[in-house]
C-alpha cells in the first residue's frame, strides 16, 4: 500500500510539473519581452566608415543608454536603407553592440532567443531599417513568439496630413509622399538641434553635414553640386539653415514643392514607392472611383490605416535549447 501511494504521488507530481512546463513555454516569450523592456543597457559603438571620422587619427566611439527594447528600436532606425542602400555606415556596428548587450541581459535564462526589430513607414516600403539580436531558431524547434511595438522616435503622420484637395491624378500620393518624408527628415534631423550643430565647429558639425549628404545620396539631389556659391548652401556654417536644408532634402533643389530643375527629393521618391507598394490596392481604387476626387479620398483613407512612421515592430522568439 505504501509503495502504491508513493508511486501515485510521483505520477501526480510529474503530471503537475509537465503542466507547469507547458505554462512556462506559453509565457516564455512574454517574460523575455518583460525583461527586455525593464533592463537598462549601455552600448558603445564605433563611428568607423564615416568620412569625417576616417579623416582623423584615433578611435571615435559613442555610447547610448536605454532599455533593451528601446535600443533595438534605435538600432533598426539607425540601420536605415533607401532602396537597399545603407545610409549610415555605423548602423551595423551599433546593431552588433545592441546584440551583444541584449545577450548579456538574458545570460542565464533557460532558453534561447531571437529578436527582430523592424521599422518601415508603410508595408512593403523600400525605405526601412532592421536590427536583430540572438540567433535565428532552428527550423524544427518549438518556438514561443511575441510581437510588440516600440517608439521609433520619429513623428507620427496624422490622418489630416494625408488629406488633399484633389486637383490632378496622383495628388493623394504626392501629398502622402511629402507628409511621410517630412516626418522621416524631422526624426533624423530635428531642426532645432540640427541648427545649433550646423552653426558650431568641429566633428559634430561635420557629422551632421555628412548625415545630410548620406540622406540625399540615393535621390536625384546633392548639396555639394547644388550651387557654386557656399553662401547659398544652407549647410554652410555662416549661412546655416536647418529648415531650408530639410526642405531641400524633401522637395529637391530649391526646397519648394515645385522644383525648377530635374532634381527631386524624398517626397517624390516616396510617392513613387507608394505606387509600387500599394499597386494592387490602387488598381482596385481606380476601378471603383468615378473621378479624381473620389480616387484621392479613397487613397488617403487607405494610407491613413497603413502609414506608421512612429512605431518599430519587435518580434521575440524563444525556445528550449
Amino acid at each position: 500500500m505504501a509503495l502504491l501511494l508513493v508511486s501515485a504521488s510521483v505520477l501526480l507530481i510529474g503530471a503537475y510539473l509537465h503542466a507547469a512546463d507547458d505554462d512556462r513555454d506559453e509565457t516564455r516569450a512574454d517574460r523575455t519581452v518583460e525583461t527586455l523592456a525593464a533592463v537598462t543597457l549601455s552600448v558603445e559603438y564605433d563611428l568607423e566608415g564615416v568620412d569625417p571620422v576616417d579623416e582623423r587619427d584615433g578611435n571615435y566611439t559613442r555610447t547610448d543608454y536605454g532599455s533593451a527594447t528601446g535600443l533595438l528600436a534605435d538600432a533598426a532606425v539607425t540601420n536605415l536603407h533607401i532602396d537597399g542602400e545603407r545610409i549610415l555606415p555605423y548602423g551595423d556596428d551599433f546593431e552588433d553592440a545592441v546584440d551583444a548587450s541584449t545577450a548579456s541581459a538574458l545570460l542565464g535564462a533557460n532558453h534561447e532567443f531571437y529578436v527582430v526589430a523592424e521599422w518601415e513607414p508603410y508595408d512593403g516600403a523600400a525605405i526601412n531599417g532592421t536590427a536583430t539580436a540572438g540567433e535565428r531558431p532552428p527550423p524544427n524547434e518549438d518556438v514561443s513568439s511575441r510581437t510588440i511595438t516600440a517608439s521609433s522616435d520619429l513623428p507620427a503622420v496624422e490622418e489630416a496630413d494625408l488629406s488633399t484637395e484633389s486637383g490632378e491624378p496622383n495628388d493623394a500620393l504626392e501629398t502622402a509622399g511629402a507628409a511621410i518624408g517630412a516626418a522621416i527628415i524631422e526624426g533624423y534631423l530635428p531642426p532645432e538641434s540640427t541648427q545649433r550643430t550646423l552653426e558650431s565647429q568641429g566633428l559634430s558639425r561635420e557629422l551632421t553635414v555628412y548625415h545630410y549628404e548620406r540622406l540625399v545620396a540615393p535621390l536625384e539631389y546633392e548639396f555639394s553640386e547644388e550651387t557654386d556659391s557656399d553662401d547659398e548652401n544652407p549647410l554652410n556654417r555662416s549661412e546655416a539653415d536647418a529648415l531650408e536644408a530639410n526642405e531641400r532634402v524633401l522637395y529637391g533643389s530649391d526646397g519648394g514643392s515645385e522644383p525648377d530643375t530635374n532634381a527631386s527629393g524624398l517626397a517624390d521618391w516616396i510617392a513613387s514607392d507608394l505606387e509600387i507598394a500599394f499597386a494592387d490596392e490602387l488598381e482596385t481604387i481606380d476601378e471603383d472611383s468615378d473621378d479624381d476626387a473620389e480616387r484621392d479620398e479613397a487613397i488617403s483613407a487607405l494610407l491613413a490605416d497603413e502609414v506608421s512612421t512612429d512605431d518599430v515592430t519587435i518580434t521575440v522568439q524563444t525556445w528550449q535549447p
